[in-house]
């Protein structure tokens, strides 16, 4: 018994060490000059998420903001002994009301703060071929799946069974975005796979350059149809850079 209270005492005594020996380096880390100056300035470099706008059945994605892990930065800078804000670590802080929470709302257009635009190719080998170096997303079915095209492939089968295929293509090949362009037939299908669902806020088609063209924004989707013609994409192409507006892939436009 008298050996058991010796063993129990030792303990007792290496537990209070360990822990008075935390204590006085959390003191003098928490004195560290470089620490100091990243508590301080922490704030300066905080940004603030924004939620997305809902409206009814729709929704416009919000972008999320940042802070300083303040711990993380300090072991980036300790070795180097100086304050350094390139060596800052952040921490992605997402909207409080954002895309995640409301799958079964309806995208119409990216956020308006952004100056970027996404085009979605219906099926139309001419726009296809000019566009080939650019950032645009394309509808695919089973018989015209292609994972070698230079683009962002959407599954725009509107059958169950034909869905579910090119969704597994798009996932063997790892190029699956989770996204849905509405059609009269899928927004069931998109659904159920948890996928976003896109309205585009746009479409070129035979007739339309004019409406397209005096309506092109920050945050457009355009549908670019299998009718439109080769010369009014040019001239969209020629808006968009006017308008100095940058065409990125549909997955980043909606990115928050």
């Amino acid at each position: 018994m008298k050996k058991f209270f010796q063993i129990l005492g030792i303990c007792s005594i290496l537990v209070f060490s360990f822990y008075y020996t935390d204590k006085i380096a959390l003191l003098v880390q928490n004195k560290n000059p470089v620490l100091k100056e990243i508590k301080k300035r922490q704030k300066d470099f905080q940004k603030a998420s924004v939620d997305a706008t809902v409206m009814n059945e729709y929704i416009i994605p919000g972008i999320s903001g940042s802070v300083v892990n303040v711990s993380k930065s300090f072991l980036k800078m300790k070795p180097l002994n100086e304050y350094n804000e390139y060596y800052l670590v952040y921490d992605e802080v997402s909207p409080k009301i954002s895309l995640e929470n409301n799958k079964d709302k309806i995208i119409i257009s990216g956020n308006k703060s952004k100056n970027q635009v996404s085009l979605i190719i219906d099926n139309n080998k001419e726009v296809m071929n000019l566009l080939n170096k650019v950032k645009a997303d394309v509808l695919v079915t089973k018989e015209t799946y292609n994972s070698k095209i230079a683009f962002e492939l959407i599954n725009n089968e509107t059958t169950k069974k034909l869905f579910k295929q090119v969704n597994t293509l798009l996932d063997k090949d790892k190029l699956n975005k989770n996204i849905c362009v509405l059609n009269n037939y899928n927004k069931k299908m998109c659904l159920e796979n948890d996928n976003y669902l896109i309205k585009p806020s746009l479409t070129l088609n035979a007739s339309s350059i004019i409406d397209v063209k005096s309506s092109l924004s920050n945050g457009s989707i355009i549908l670019i149809d299998k009718t439109a013609k080769i010369e009014d994409v040019k001239i969209l192409l020629k808006q968009i850079n006017f308008q100095d507006l940058n065409i990125v892939y549909l997955s980043e436009l909606i990115n928050e």
